[in-house]
């Protein structure tokens, strides 16, 4: 069967058609997502191979809130409509594969079952309770510089843990939200988006739990493919440092594609000469 490519862009046309031309294997679909705040003209996302489709609804993403999430389900829910699929590949549209689609495909399949979902089990039991079981007032607005919000916000979560306010029973676990995930995991995603939206709207970067929490509290704990690393869980190259993610731009391509990684994340225009490296490297 063939995968299918769930693109979350919200900047950078230039990064994005790269990542599509990266992707135009007559293997793939490539379903995007555009975010509201993206100005972008359509007649330049462009395929020779591959079924390009564009989501029509066009939702305004904002970091750490449920509306990310909500992206994410209108990627699966169009995708699965159109499928099945073999895996389906979570990217932001400033990600970009270090393999060949012949790689990826192949990898897949002598891999086929397992969820490629990356799990950080060193994350404090008590960081992901204060997440994931307040409700936060104005979600939408966690970047926001606003000392009222955040001081009201502070307080009304304060307020829920005095009264012992707890929104899911179920074991919630945190880690990378891009995923590449069986036909069968999106069908179970898919069916419990009702719950899901109950127990994680408005916690702080629901994001990073929904896939986890969902695997693990399911027979899909079973498929993982890797729970000793996050991101060799989830075959991305990612890189923090002091707790903010850092850009690929300056990483070397021969590090990337000699990894045993199947993506990276994330680049800016200024990466570019990287990702011209990366397809040079790909195509010997």
């Amino acid at each position: 069967m063939k995968h299918a490519y769930l693109i979350l862009a919200h900047t950078s046309v230039k990064l994005l058609t790269e990542l599509i031309a990266s992707l135009d294997d007559e293997r793939n679909d490539i379903y995007i997502h555009l975010d509201k705040k993206f100005n972008i003209d359509l007649s330049v996302l462009q395929t020779q191979k591959s079924r390009l489709r564009p989501i029509s609804q066009r939702l305004d993403a904002r970091w750490g809130d449920y509306s990310l999430v909500k992206a994410e389900y209108l990627l699966y829910e169009t995708a699965f409509s159109n499928g099945p699929y073999e895996y389906y590949h979570l990217l932001s549209g400033v990600d970009h594969p270090v393999k060949t689609q012949d790689y990826i495909h192949d990898f897949c399949e002598k891999n086929k079952g397992k969820e490629f979902i990356g799990f950080a089990l060193h994350t404090p039991k008590r960081e992901i309770q204060w997440r994931s079981q307040h409700y936060f007032l104005f979600s939408k607005s966690f970047k926001s510089s606003n000392l009222l919000l955040k001081v009201i916000r502070s307080a009304f979560a304060r307020f829920q843990t005095l009264i012992g306010y707890k929104r899911t029973d179920l074991t919630v676990l945190k880690g990378c939200q891009w995923t590449s995930v069986t036909n069968e995991f999106v069908a179970y995603l898919i069916d419990n988006k009702k719950n899901i939206e109950q127990i994680f709207n408005h916690t702080y970067c629901p994001d990073e739990f929904v896939a986890q929490t969902l695997c693990w509290n399911s027979h899909f704990k079973n498929n993982i493919y890797d729970l000793s690393d996050e991101f060799n869980g989830c075959l991305r190259f990612i890189t923090w440092k002091e707790g903010v993610i850092q850009n690929m731009d300056d990483v070397s391509a021969e590090e990337m594609v000699y990894s045993n990684k199947l993506f990276a994340r994330k680049f800016t225009e200024s990466g570019l000469d990287t990702i011209n490296s990366i397809q040079r490297l790909l195509e010997v």
